[in-house]
């Protein structure tokens, strides 16, 4: 029986040390995201030739609003390039597209992902663009997007990852998923550049010097998660990425169970995927040439996603209180305190409201949904998972 119990403790602290250091690692970057770091006042300095490259799969009905968004922009229109991939997009649709003042390149791929129209696009890239910016077929810009883009640009970064915020909340799902989008943009983005690691990569509304982009874009090969392979790509090879809080891109947040299914499919298995490839390669480049931005992104592949954290905890805090064993007691509470209030600081003051209680009520119906996906990640997906669109707004 001794032994018995021996093995359940060994067992236990293994467990804890996995997933307490998930919740803690949640804790420690969602509080340092509250401390912004030092940036000088950028003073104007010129406009930069931007191109602005949009990769859409069969979004025939939702175009118009982000291309209107990118040629309304508060930026020098003679500066500014639009180019539109549009994948197997219907005779109709490219007729009445091609009425803007845009470079329209049809596409038709024989298996389309999102790399593949990346790398079209980077065939039409003019001479002179200096910047490349990526955008979905459902992004909006703000007005001054590209102004506030421009004027970063001219503290030397190389790659920068801009606010990319809801579009909608007009479902639970999609109210679950803007408050995620926002505690991402916290933990990942603010917290780790405010102790001077780099932000991630979100795999749209991101911004990079030319000479980055025709460098990396062409040895891309990823069906799913394109974002994860690049992001790994650039910091193994020690290349910052910054993060622009005030520069905003409006994205459409996924408004039922089944597209919320397909979607963290499709993460779930592309995180997997990498963390299996780079894990020791980023390790013996942090430990052999301190590379720990490398390290430190392949570590949160590690990481089960968050409603999945705190369901687990929140069910062994519970279960520990019938083994009468204070000390693991205290110890998955506290693990369970600290994921939920990671989520709590790290959500705006603008979610705390009538609607987010009512969408709390759909989590259990979550992390159903993504504990099934832990049985559905064992190997790498051969098709691209394409995630539908329908909101066009203005």
């Amino acid at each position: 029986m001794q032994s018995y119990h021996t093995i359940i403790n060994i067992f236990q602290i293994i467990v804890l040390a996995y997933l307490g250091g998930n919740a803690f690692y949640l804790l420690f970057f969602a509080l340092c995201g509250f401390f912004k770091p030092e940036t000088k006042q950028n003073t104007f300095n010129r406009f930069r030739r931007i191109t602005i490259v949009i990769t859409a799969f069969k979004e025939d009905l939702i175009m118009d609003a982000v291309i209107k968004s990118a040629l309304q922009q508060d930026y020098p229109g003679e500066m500014v390039e639009i180019i539109l991939i549009a994948d197997n997009f219907t005779d109709e649709s490219l007729q009445r597209l091609s009425q803007y003042p845009i470079k329209l390149v049809k596409a038709r791929f024989e298996e389309s992902t999102k790399v593949q129209s990346l790398k079209l696009a980077n065939e039409h890239l003019i001479d002179n663009t200096e910047i490349v910016v990526i955008l979905d077929a459902d992004n909006l810009m703000e007005m001054s997007f590209l102004r506030r883009l421009n004027l970063s640009l001219d503290s030397g970064y190389q790659v920068v990852q801009c606010h990319r915020s809801a579009k909608n909340t007009n479902t639970p799902f999609a109210l679950l998923d803007a408050i995620s989008e926002e505690v991402n943009n916290n933990i990942f983005r603010n917290g780790h550049v405010a102790i001077g690691l780099s932000s991630a990569l979100i795999g749209s509304a991101m911004a990079f010097d030319v000479d980055i982009y025709r460098k990396y874009i062409p040895q891309l090969t990823a069906v799913g998660g394109f974002d994860k392979e690049l992001e790994l790509k650039l910091l193994r090879d020690g290349i910052f990425i910054a993060y622009l809080e005030d520069a905003f891109v409006m994205d459409e947040k996924v408004q039922t169970s089944k597209v919320f299914y397909k979607q963290r499919k499709r993460w779930m298995t592309s995180q997997f995927v990498y963390f299996g490839r780079d894990f020791i390669p980023s390790l013996w480049s942090f430990t052999r040439h301190g590379n720990i931005n490398y390290f430190d992104k392949t570590l949160q592949f590690s990481f089960l996603p968050r409603v999945l954290l705190l369901g687990i905890l929140g069910m062994i805090s519970i279960a520990n209180i019938f083994f009468h064993n204070p000390v693991f007691c205290w110890l998955w509470f506290g693990s369970f305190m600290a994921c939920a209030f990671s989520i709590l600081i790290s959500t705006p003051n603008h979610f705390y409201r009538k609607e987010t209680i009512f969408a709390l009520l759909y989590l259990p119906m979550a992390f159903v949904l993504m504990f099934s996906l832990l049985f559905k990640i064992h190997k790498k997906d051969k098709h691209f998972i394409h995630t539908e669109h329908d909101i066009q707004t203005l």
